[in-house]
């Protein structure tokens, strides 16, 4: 991954005030972060990484939401979450089995892409101005996973060549290079991952990050449930009641 200018807005932290707090606000996060871990799951690098996991893809996502709403409230907390994910099977964000350590920054890139994702899904997309600034305000809490500030993106713009990264390889265009990219073979279908022994709520917050995936997604995975079309996730986002996980308080 390209080494970025970590000079404009690197110092950023989040505030109460700024941007992920509302888009943490609610439910839709966790609808984001279990969208981010499918596409995980189509990625063969990632995949590997999440498998060496013991905890449930919904588990893995409550934790992720805990953490991301404590960035940006109370430090310490969020000092104490990270580090119960990075001790999560020998640190397997940053490294692991001869990873890449940017494959932390792929990690973050589609979280962060996903929140954005869910909220204009939810007809509460932010402008362009705090999409950006949502950006840079998520920086730290990636670092407190492991992640190299140089590869993190530092704008909307990085966050979806990321992805689009993440897209090429998921879909083995590397490997093929130019047969690849005009549409020759694929890698074969990645059978769809189960939730786990998730609450009932939990189920429909799934379903809600199926429809989330982008076409692109969708077609890599054999399997797949039954996902509500964009009017009805618009509603039943706004509609979804809070989700406790993982790493919720009590």
């Amino acid at each position: 991954m390209r080494v970025r200018d970590t000079t404009s807005g690197s110092g950023a932290a989040p505030s109460p005030a700024g941007p992920s707090a509302s888009l943490h606000a609610g439910p839709a996060l966790e609808v984001a972060l279990l969208c981010a871990g499918l596409v995980e799951e189509l990625h063969p690098l990632l995949r590997r990484l999440t498998a060496r996991d013991p905890r449930e893809r919904w588990q893995r996502a409550g934790s992720a939401a805990a953490l991301l709403r404590a960035a940006g409230t109370d430090p310490c907390r969020a000092l104490a979450l990270a580090a119960r994910e990075r001790a999560v099977d020998g640190d397997v964000h940053v490294r692991a089995e001869g990873a890449d350590p940017d494959s932390a920054a792929l990690r973050h890139a589609l979280r962060v892409w996903a929140v954005l994702r869910a909220a204009a899904a939810g007809g509460a997309g932010p402008a362009a101005q705090d999409a950006e600034r949502y950006v840079l305000e998520q920086r730290a809490s990636a670092v407190l996973l492991g992640a190299e500030p140089d590869d993190l993106p530092g704008s909307a713009a990085e966050v979806e060549a990321d992805v689009e990264q993440v897209r090429r390889e998921a879909a083995g265009e590397r490997a093929l290079g130019a047969v690849g990219a005009q549409g020759g073979a694929r890698r074969p279908r990645t059978p769809f991952p189960p939730l786990g022994a998730a609450p009932p709520p939990w189920l429909r917050a799934d379903a809600l990050a199926v429809a989330l995936l982008p076409g692109w997604a969708r077609e890599l995975f054999s399997g797949a449930p039954h996902a509500p079309g964009e009017e009805e996730l618009t509603a039943a986002l706004a509609a979804l009641a809070p989700l406790r996980g993982p790493g919720s308080p009590a």
